[in-house]
């Protein structure tokens, strides 16, 4: 099917359970230049343990981790959809009420992950796979328990450096306000049609970025509030997802457009949940 930054991606069938399924092969870019093949080992098991504890609808499900002659292989839920980032790429930017609606059911999946103590650490406009009725987060392969602090400073392998938060650029740890920035960033890129800023070189080599300097709006409308209250510099003063996801749904209801959150069975919600 594909390579996302830390391996392959192949469509496969489970005869077991008579489903169709995506696999990935955790192989890094420097697999053939003599990679860690323990530290990849541990990120697979870090990428499964994590987003196997997920279980909402705008999460990609993983299913299965394999060991197999020494390559891992983690089974994944199979999805037919163009990313954000092709489906911009097509059309230019988005409308405001398409990026709204985007936003508000990613950031239902976003709150389920962080109410478990999982972030993300890479959120993209390459990692969000649009499938019509579906918004799904991807590839949680550089995914970090909350409390997992070794890798806590550690920037993501295969990271796309315009939409890391500049307190990561900066050395920072890996907190929920960052992926809140990078979620910010990726509406951003939706309605915009261009990512917060240009990025040549290095990430933060001119400043820019580790300040947190983004350019303002231009198309976004009612929507750019939100996007200056979460792409604030300083984490401490980013907007939280509540205050997000009741905008969110304002604007959504002002256009007009009918934006359910996923329901889940009650027990499966932790205390702070997306709810409306």
């Amino acid at each position: 099917m594909g390579r996302d930054s830390v391996g392959m991606v192949w469509r496969a069938h489970d005869f077991l359970l008579r489903r169709n399924v995506a696999i990935k092969e955790i192989r890094p870019r420097s697999y053939e230049n003599g990679v860690d093949l323990h530290d990849a080992r541990r990120r697979a098991l870090r990428e499964a343990r994590s987003a196997g504890r997920l279980n909402h609808p705008a999460v990609i499900s993983v299913h299965d981790l394999l060991e197999v002659e020494g390559r891992l292989w983690i089974v994944m839920e199979l999805l037919e959809a163009l990313t954000l980032k092709e489906t911009v790429r097509h059309l230019g930017h988005l409308p405001i009420h398409w990026t709204a609606w985007i936003g508000f059911q990613l950031l239902g999946g976003l709150r389920h992950a962080h109410g478990m103590g999982i972030l993300h650490r890479d959120i993209n406009p390459g990692n969000i796979l649009l499938t019509g009725d579906r918004v799904v987060l991807s590839d949680f392969g550089i995914a970090a328990l909350h409390r997992d602090s070794d890798q806590s400073t550690t920037m993501p392998l295969g990271y796309a450096p315009a939409f890391i938060a500049p307190e990561r650029i900066r050395g920072g740890p890996a907190t929920p306000a960052g992926d809140l920035w990078s979620f910010g960033a990726c509406l951003y890129f939706a309605v915009e049609g261009r990512a917060p800023y240009p990025v040549a070189g290095p990430p933060g080599a001119s400043g820019t970025q580790a300040a947190g300097r983004v350019a303002p709006p231009v198309k976004a409308g009612p929507l750019r509030p939100v996007l200056e209250g979460l792409l604030r510099p300083d984490p401490a003063a980013r907007m939280g997802t509540g205050h997000a996801g009741r905008m969110l749904s304002e604007i959504l209801r002002v256009e007009g457009v009918t934006a359910a959150a996923p329901r889940l069975p009650a027990a499966r919600l932790p205390p702070d949940s997306f709810t409306v």
